[in-house]
């Protein structure tokens, strides 16, 4: 992108920046982001909008099209591959130190790979799996299975094993965050 768009994107990468190392630098608040994910994800579903939701909140900074486009990673993409709160966790490690253009070529993306596979390393034996259906339990190619699993009697056991997840794995980014 050119033009205005390019510097509105860096100003909001700029800020990020900026309340990345001012906010996340406490401890305290390192936790309220997980409090606030396992929270949000037990009062409205979806663990990557939830994960992004309490970052917005603790960082305060908005951003609806973000917002938006991260609830394309929900239910393992709405598929039941990897994970939405580690796809998620994966998305603001980037944010912080990924390449900013494609012309930056593969040295600029090699900084996001230790701390995702950190960030990996520890959800994979903490939660069995990275993968969604794995985790949950649930056949995402089936709408009638999701919707029954999660109104049926397994469903608030999937949802509190969820909202722990969502709220562990933003903790865990913002730990990561706070040391990138």
């Amino acid at each position: 992108m050119t033009g205005r768009a390019s510097e509105t994107e860096g100003n909001f990468a700029a800020l990020f920046d900026r309340r990345i190392k001012e906010v996340l630098a406490s401890e305290a608040n390192r936790v309220r982001v997980g409090e606030l994910a396992y929270e949000y994800y037990k009062k409205s579903f979806g663990c990557s909008q939830s994960l992004l939701q309490a970052f917005q909140d603790v960082l305060e900074i908005r951003d609806e099209f973000w917002f938006r486009a991260m609830g394309g990673l929900q239910g393992g993409g709405s598929c039941g591959l990897t994970c939405g709160a580690l796809a998620a966790g994966f998305v603001l490690i980037s944010a912080k130190v990924g390449r900013a253009r494609i012309d930056q070529g593969l040295e600029a993306i090699l900084p996001a790979f230790e701390p995702c596979h950190q960030l990996t390393l520890w959800f994979k034996p903490m939660f069995k799996s990275t993968v969604c259906s794995e985790i949950t339990g649930v056949n995402w190619f089936d709408m009638n299975e999701v919707v029954g699993h999660y109104l049926g009697p397994k469903g608030p056991e999937t949802i509190e094993k969820c909202a722990l997840l969502t709220g562990s794995t933003a903790t865990r980014v913002a730990e990561i965050l706070s040391r990138v």
